[in-house]
């Protein structure tokens, strides 16, 4: 077997290996949150397909690249373990990649130049920080790197799902007993209230004119509230929207406190594997720039590469970036300035990760007796709504015996 080759074409290619990986990409569209990973193009992450068969997950991606890393440093030449790893795979789509990766490595390719043709299912940072590898001969160590920055991200959104479980499950149950009350129990007890000369309370009368206009134009409410909408997640992906939903994420004070260190977490984490791979730091920029969900940064990152262009170094740009944190601006900049910047990248990226985490947690151990005290109340309104009426009608009822 013919084992993968590990010369200076691989880095001298690494443009072009990228832009064709670009041109053979699908289209981008803007991300809602959370973003790129390692190794799954943009344009659905989780919902990757090859022909019929199931999807390839990032999870499968992780475990191949961990997989792949322990055989190359393990003394396994680059083709074999691919052979090696298609033979083991169960899942058709991710195995029918892994074959043609592993013929085309056979016939005189390199890796890289491999998972370029497959650019639906790897994307551009991850050949690139691949075909740096190639050319440094740290092929082992830096697929060992990519393992360990893609299961930190798969992780790191996994905790925040999880933490979200409950606020999330807990308003749309309350919510499901809010409009069961006022469009299907209240309408039953004014029809009772109806046939008495009462009095209903002031919030009562407005529950009831709610439901009834609910109910009686159901045909009118229906399509408004569908079309509000889609024409809302329509606009979300205009470029005025997306901007103005990114500029609201970073403003709001308690999501900003999450979401800050999560992207500055994210940039840092790219940006300091692929520069310790041996990408140039203006590919490695231009690169960082799609996994980065909010235009805001992305704008930070085009002004970076101008600085980068120009000569005149990311300190320039970086004092006046008030989106990214004081002590991560100075310790870039310092890190340029000694020449340390794709090891203090790495190191900021696994601190505001695990900040984000670690923020997200306090975040919601204080949303959720926010939202069980607001959703309980609201409850409760609507409950006494109904109750108050039938308390005045038993009186009525034992002062008429």
């Amino acid at each position: 077997m013919t084992a993968t080759k590990f010369d200076n074409s691989a880095f001298s290619g690494l443009g072009t290996i990228a832009g064709q990986a670009e041109d053979n990409a699908a289209p981008m569209h803007a991300p809602t949150g959370n973003e790129l990973e390692w190794g799954s193009s943009h344009e659905d992450v989780q919902h990757r397909t090859t022909g019929r068969h199931r999807p390839i997950r990032r999870q499968d991606i992780a475990e191949i690249t961990s997989q792949l890393a322990i055989m190359t440093r393990s003394g396994i030449d680059v083709a074999s373990a691919l052979g090696s790893l298609a033979n083991q795979c169960q899942k058709p789509a991710l195995k029918q990649v892994l074959i043609d990766v592993h013929d085309s490595v056979l016939s005189g390719s390199t890796l890289s130049s491999a998972l370029g043709m497959h650019a639906e299912v790897f994307d551009q940072r991850f050949i690139a920080t691949v075909a740096a590898g190639e050319a440094s001969g740290k092929m082992a160590e830096v697929l060992q790197q990519l393992s360990q920055v893609q299961r930190s991200e798969i992780r790191l959104q996994r905790t925040m799902k999880a933490l979200m479980t409950y606020p999330v499950l807990l308003m749309t149950v309350s919510s499901a007993v809010i409009v069961a009350l006022v469009l299907f129990v209240l309408p039953r007890f004014a029809d009772i209230f109806e046939q008495y000369d009462l009095t209903l309370p002031v919030i009562t009368q407005l529950l009831i004119a709610i439901s009834t206009e609910f109910r009686s134009r159901w045909w009118l409410w229906g399509p408004a509230f569908a079309s509000a909408v889609t024409g809302l997640l329509v606009w979300r992906k205009t470029a005025v929207g997306r901007r103005w939903l990114d500029a609201l994420w970073l403003k709001l004070v308690i999501i900003q406190s999450v979401y800050r260190p999560q992207i500055v977490g994210r940039m840092c984490r790219i940006l300091g594997l692929m520069l310790e791979s041996g990408v140039p730091l203006l590919e490695c920029l231009r690169l960082s720039k799609q996994a980065l969900g909010n235009v805001h940064y992305q704008d930070l990152i085009d002004e970076l590469e101008d600085a980068v262009v120009n000569g005149r170094g990311l300190g320039c740009v970086l004092q006046t970036a008030e989106i990214v944190p004081q002590s991560a601006r100075e310790m870039i900049i310092t890190a340029e300035s000694t020449g340390n910047l794709g090891e203090v990248t790495q190191l900021l990226g696994e601190y505001y990760e695990e900040e984000a985490e670690a923020r997200m947690r306090q975040v919601v151990g204080m949303l959720e007796p926010i939202i069980t005290v607001v959703m309980g109340a609201i409850v409760a309104v609507v409950v006494l709504a109904v109750m108050l009426p039938v308390f005045d009608l038993s009186t009525l009822a034992q002062g008429g015996r």
